[in-house]
């Protein structure tokens, strides 16, 4: 199909800035009228949020539909999948291309010389200064880290903490894809310069040139060992990394002579091309319209599209969104297969966990003398110290393994023998707790139910549900499972303040998720306001449920 009427269109109070963000059957784009607004792929607006203030024309979304915008001042937001702001950061410069997420939630957020990572809740992480200004947007590799180059000609891997692995290639190149060892090779980046010449380049040994392509390359992706590169001209080409040769040649999407690539956007609309490459096939996207190929080269669908404002994106259901320069959302159904991914509670699950905890040496928690008060004191000093001055980075597994110890009192240790009690005082705990909040991601969530699920002291089950309700997120309903179980418990069935901090811990994970986890978290938040609970909580959760409301 050369034209295709759209399902549906939707008149909006501005033009469209951002690529359109499709996920969770819903759609969110940034309009030059300072809104984010959302739209589900059957054309009802959910939401709209408004920034009071221009906007960077970037938009991308957490496993749980949260969004991340930013204004051209620089104020990074959080946006909930229900429209509420959940916080807001000041960035030292605006954002230069479209947020990272990572496989925990942790945002990657580049700007013109500085790649900085927070986590889900806004606590940083870690940041870099570049040598030079970014040549490209940062892509995502194969290990939850991401791929940035530079206008110097560096290529650097930055993982999820920081570490960094530095590539320096003959020029910066035209684009750049993550290379994983699937070949042979090792893991690496795959380039092509402007000129159409291309390698691959291994982070240890020789590169290895990849076959020249004809044109300037504008976009590309890989899915396996195949590579599909779009050409400026609109051609679109297919290599394969095994044999190191072109499979075939298709004809995408042409140029649109509104169509802008320069890097970076600030500013502007966002018309950068972009190859999306899954189970599904390929399907190039541009400006101009977009093409849509099996693996082996098969033509499944073409679109030409006039007057666009942002190139379109493509969504798991199969629906091309279009923002057009009339201030139109169009949507065009043209697949009907749906791409099948794994989900949690609330969304896609994520492609990989970290388990960071499980890279630290496990000797630094094996010391005789590690639970000595001194030691602890020292210790939980020297963690807070770093997420204060959001410079944790590299030492973020050994601090995981370290507070998740102190946390549990040292009843997990294997190195020290059965006790009936654990061997670290309270407050050290609820120390070791606090500072894993900060520190925590989705991943932390199992450690803090099934620390919770065990406990005896409500101090420290308390702070957990504290803890939780800071990290804002629970994918599995590990926490809620939990929390419905010591309500119904006899030790805490009338405790003020475990059940006060249960009732705050589910008003933030509601506020967070948005539904369908509020969907299943109010019915707990009704029976913690009942008659029969104390005062206090019943008044937090009546609290969370009128912030949940209005």
């Amino acid at each position: 199909m050369e034209n295709s009427e759209a399902k549906w269109r939707q008149a909006l109070g501005g033009k469209v800035l951002s690529i359109p963000a499709a996920q969770a059957e819903s759609v969110v784009m940034v309009t030059d009228d300072g809104m984010l607004r959302c739209y589900s792929y059957a054309g009802r607006l959910l939401w709209q949020f408004d920034a009071q203030g221009k906007l960077t024309p970037f938009v991308s979304r957490s496993q749980e539909g949260t969004s991340y915008i930013c204004k051209i001042d620089g104020t990074l937001m959080a946006i909930n999948r229900s429209g509420r702001l959940l916080w807001t950061k000041k960035l030292s410069d605006p954002l230069a291309a479209t947020p990272l997420i990572g496989w925990d939630g942790r945002i990657f957020i580049p700007q013109e010389q500085e790649v900085l990572c927070i986590s889900a809740a806004g606590d940083q992480r870690w940041i870099l200064k570049l040598d030079a200004p970014l040549a490209l947007p940062p892509v995502q590799d194969s290990k939850g880290g991401i791929l940035i180059a530079l206008k110097s000609g560096q290529v650097l891997n930055i993982s999820a903490i920081g570490d960094i692995q530095s590539i320096t290639v003959k020029e910066a190149p035209a684009v750049l894809v993550d290379f994983s060892e699937s070949v042979g090779i090792g893991p690496g980046v795959i380039v092509y310069y402007r000129n159409g010449n291309g390698e691959i380049i291994p982070f240890s040994g020789p590169s290895k040139p990849l076959p020249s392509i004809s044109g300037l390359p504008i976009a590309a992706g890989r899915h396996g060992s195949q590579l599909a590169i779009l050409l400026e001209s609109g051609s679109l080409v297919s290599i394969s990394l095994e044999t190191m040769q072109i499979i075939w040649q298709g004809t995408g999407p042409v140029k649109s002579n509104s169509e802008n690539m320069a890097f970076p956007l600030s500013g502007k609309t966002n018309t950068r091309p972009s190859i999306l490459f899954d189970e599904r096939g390929i399907y190039a996207l541009r400006l101009s319209g977009a093409a849509g190929f099996t693996a082996d080269g098969r033509r499944l669908w073409s679109i030409a599209i006039q007057g666009a404002a942002s190139s379109p994106s493509f969504s798991d259901e199969g629906i091309l969104y279009s923002g057009g320069n009339d201030w139109i959302l169009y949507a065009y159904k043209l697949e009907d297969r749906v791409r099948l991914v794994s989900r949690s509670l609330y969304g896609p699950a994520p492609d990989g966990t970290y388990q960071f905890e499980k890279r630290a040496d496990p000797q630094i928690v094996s010391d005789p003398f590690f639970f000595e008060e001194t030691n602890i004191i020292r210790i939980l000093s020297q963690i807070e110290s770093l997420l204060n001055k959001g410079t944790v980075g590299p030492e973020e597994p050994a601090s995981l393994l370290m507070l998740m110890h102190i946390a549990s009192g040292g009843m997990h240790s294997s190195s020290i023998p059965f006790r009936l009690q654990p061997l670290v005082q309270a407050n050290y705990r609820v120390w070791a707790i606090q500072l894993l909040a900060r520190l925590g991601s989705r991943e932390t969530i199992p450690f803090f139910t099934n620390l919770a699920r065990n406990e005896q002291d409500s101090l420290i089950v308390s702070e957990i549900a504290a803890a939780i309700g800071h990290i804002g997120v629970d994918p599995e309903g590990l926490a809620l499972a939990v929390y419905e179980r010591i309500m119904h418990s006899g030790q805490y069935r009338q405790d003020e303040r475990v059940l006060t901090a249960i009732a705050q811990s589910i008003g933030a994970l509601c506020r967070f998720s948005g539904p369908p986890l509020s969907s299943a978290g109010i019915p707990y938040l009704i029976k913690l306001s009942e008659t029969d609970k104390p005062p206090v909580v019943r008044h937090n959760a009546q609290q969370a449920l009128q912030r949940l409301l209005n």
